[in-house]
């Protein structure tokens, strides 16, 4: 028996939609996943970054469009669909309103149930099912969270976070406030790795196992405004940060026992950040588990993936239309009931 799962991600700029499929039953004899199609429609990066309202119309106005490219890519019809699944949270509300608007409405149209998954945990499980790690420490990094955390029974614990941005975003500032091409984490990337880049101390806030970045924000900015070239402030504050999470990563490694480090989210497609985690993985004896980049940025995929673990863990899923959403829904408050 085969269970299939349409896929709404809209947590943030990226509007994404998938189809999986699992063979076999549920349980320990549940198969392998497949996933049938995984198609996004990204808001621009722009000088005025991410206004949440902006965002909404843009996936609105690419919702049916991008479900006929989804179920086309599939070579399944709507017909073949067993249940729909949508981000709950983290994310903006207004982004994540239209697509728990959009999964209730073709649940609503389908006549099948329809279930809420947690952003944050699905870019952990996908990168531990494609990689095949066991019992990772995961380094979570993406526009609105740092987060390093380990399971223990039956939810995910936080060892270190940021305590006040998360790296993406202050990469993106950074890629702003420079007026880079991109303005964002990417400018910042391209920048940084240019040659004859010259290193520019900068502040360095790590307290236990949770690290800061505002303060390196002001002062790179100021640094600017003092004439510093753009690609030094690029290298060095990417360094900086790097460094400071590649500390509160070894630290929490040493501490839970782990030999697996799991990178997961849209910044861990930066090549410089998992060359520097492969580095603490290595000195301490342990596994770097990565996946393709097309499951490390915001995508359905990864959605797809969670709600059918969850549903071969039996979890609960319902036709109830009044699925909501939660902005600031944590990884650690999730509990797991599927292996």
């Amino acid at each position: 028996m085969e269970t299939t799962c349409l896929a709404i991600e809209s947590s943030a700029h990226t509007f994404g939609m998938a189809v999986a499929r699992r063979a076999g039953s549920e349980g320990k004899h549940a198969g392998k996943i497949e996933i049938l199609s995984n198609c996004i429609a990204k808001y621009p990066s722009l000088k005025e970054g991410y206004i949440p309202r902006k965002l909404a119309e843009h996936h609105a106005r690419n919702m049916r469009a991008l479900l006929e490219e989804t179920v086309s890519k599939s070579r399944l019809s709507f017909s073949g669909i067993d249940f729909v699944a949508y981000t709950r949270g983290p994310g903006m509300g207004h982004c994540l309103s239209v697509g728990a608007d959009t999964a209730r409405a073709l649940g609503s149209i389908l006549g099948v149930p329809v279930i809420g998954v947690n952003h944050a945990l699905a870019h952990a499980e996908v990168v531990r099912y494609f990689s095949g790690a066991t019992d990772p420490l995961v380094v979570y990094v993406s526009g609105g969270n740092t987060q390093i955390l380990c399971r223990q029974k039956d939810r995910y614990h936080v060892l270190g976070e940021t305590l006040d941005m998360g790296i993406g975003n202050f990469l993106d500032m950074l890629g702003r406030s420079l007026n880079l091409s991109p303005p964002d984490a990417v400018g910042v990337l391209t920048l940084a790795a240019k040659p004859g880049c010259n290193y520019v101390p900068m502040p360095y806030v790590i307290k236990g196992m949770s690290m800061s970045y505002s303060g390196m924000l002001t002062y790179a900015q100021k640094l600017s405004k003092d004439g510093v070239a753009p690609k030094d402030i690029c290298f060095s504050a990417q360094e900086t940060a790097f460094a400071a999470l590649c500390e509160a990563t070894e630290r929490a490694l040493c501490h839970a026992q782990k030999k697996e480090i799991l990178l997961c989210g849209g910044n861990a497609r930066n090549k410089r950040l998992a060359q520097m985690i492969g580095f603490v993985a290595e000195e301490n004896n342990a596994r770097l588990c990565m996946a393709q980049d097309q499951y490390l940025g915001d995508n359905a995929a990864m959605i797809a993936l969670t709600a059918l673990q969850m549903v071969q863990g039996k979890h609960k899923i319902t036709k109830d239309l009044n699925l909501g959403v939660v902005q600031d829904l944590r990884m650690d408050l999730e509990k797991i009931t599927w292996e």
